[in-house]
């Protein structure tokens, strides 16, 4: 089938297994500056609040 010869032609975005992704999330981890971190900490507060995962202010 011509749609099965295209396939193999593409290149694998993957490229690689389950350790391989977690060393390159690691990676990326690791390299992010202070204020990247910290931007990402704010993005995931305000998620959590709109989610309901914090809990409700006893005032």
């Amino acid at each position: 089938m011509a749609d099965d010869e295209h396939r193999e032609a593409l290149p694998d975005d993957w490229g690689a297994g389950w350790e391989a992704h977690r060393v390159h999330q690691l990676t990326l981890a690791l390299s992010a500056t202070p204020a990247q971190r910290l931007a990402w900490l704010e993005d995931m507060i305000v998620l959590a609040y709109e989610v309901g995962a914090l809990p409700k202010s006893r005032d």
